[in-house]
């Protein structure tokens, strides 16, 4: 009797059998946000944005909105950053964290062509405002938010901003044990305000990597790596001069996160940004770029 031998099928099943036996030995990571009630973390969140203009008009635009134009298309640089801390008041029993989350300090700097700006005329009331009070974060145990509940009513709007902040903003923990090289999605919900009267969100669909754990000073850290675009194109009859009649960004970044703590240690991001408005005979398109970073704070 003859026994054939296929060599090309030996192979793949040595092949499939070594990737097997590779994953076995590849560790995993369980990533979640620490369940130690009163464990209490401070950050520093900031952002750098600098943003031109161009445009074009078929009609010659009137005074105040060609000075603004000419102010834009020099260039425009903001600066923002935000100190809050977040201490874990509750674990729930389906594992839902409570933080309590207040906040210390914010500024706002601006130029125009390399001239200051003034900051909005509420700066110093809604900053007051702002570091009296104090709000409720409830948010799953990999970080997603469920609902911010505020001290005074007043707060919602000025701080709607920052309800992404709690679990270091833009990421998100995965659901599942993770190896180093695997990949999710979640979807990132940010604030943008489009005009003094109008505001809305941007929808960024997220891919976070694990690109890598390595030794820190307190533990196991957790790289993530974290990317994700937005597209937006609305109909003329939609837009108005203020509100995009096209919007794009695209976010990329990584985040840092002590396993062993169950929390976040830093983070830097930046994000890219094009925006076309249209009215009247003027074309406007704006394009930015922002770094942002996010540190954890030692408070003694």
């Amino acid at each position: 009797m003859h026994y054939g031998y296929d060599v090309r099928s030996s192979a793949s099943a040595v092949v499939a059998v070594l990737t097997i036996l590779a994953a076995a030995q590849t560790p995993t990571h369980v990533l979640r946000l620490s369940d130690e009630v009163g464990q209490t973390n401070r950050y520093r969140l900031t952002f750098d944005i600098q943003m031109r203009a161009e445009y074009v008009s078929d009609t010659e635009p009137d005074a105040q909105t060609r000075q603004l134009l000419e102010a834009l298309a020099s260039g425009m640089g903001l600066h923002t950053a935000v100190e809050y801390e977040q201490r874990l008041a509750t674990v729930e029993g389906d594992g839902t964290r409570v933080f309590e989350v207040r906040w210390h300090d914010f500024e706002f700097t601006g130029d125009i062509g390399g001239r200051p700006i003034a900051p909005p005329p509420t700066h110093v009331e809604s900053t007051r405002d702002l570091l009296s009070h104090r709000a409720r974060v409830r948010t799953t145990a990999s970080g997603r938010t469920i609902d911010v509940t505020y001290s005074h009513p007043g707060l919602a709007g000025l701080a709607r901003q920052f309800e992404q902040l709690q679990s270091a903003l833009p990421t998100y923990l995965p659901e599942a044990p993770v190896r180093v090289g695997d990949r999710w999605t979640s979807v990132g919900q940010f604030p943008v305000d489009l005009s003094a009267s109008a505001a809305g969100n941007m929808t960024l669909e997220l891919e976070h990597t694990l690109l890598d754990v390595r030794p820190g000073e307190e533990g196991a850290v957790a790289v993530i790596g974290l990317s994700g675009t937005f597209s937006n194109l609305q109909g003329v009859e939609e837009s108005r001069f203020g509100a995009p009649l096209h919007m794009e960004a695209s976010l990329t970044g990584s985040a840092q996160f002590d396993i062993d703590h169950g929390r976040y240690i830093g983070g830097r991001y930046e994000i890219d940004m094009f925006a076309l408005h249209a009215e009247g005979g003027v074309e406007v398109q704006l394009t930015g770029h922002a770094n942002g970073t996010l540190a954890a704070v030692d408070t003694g």
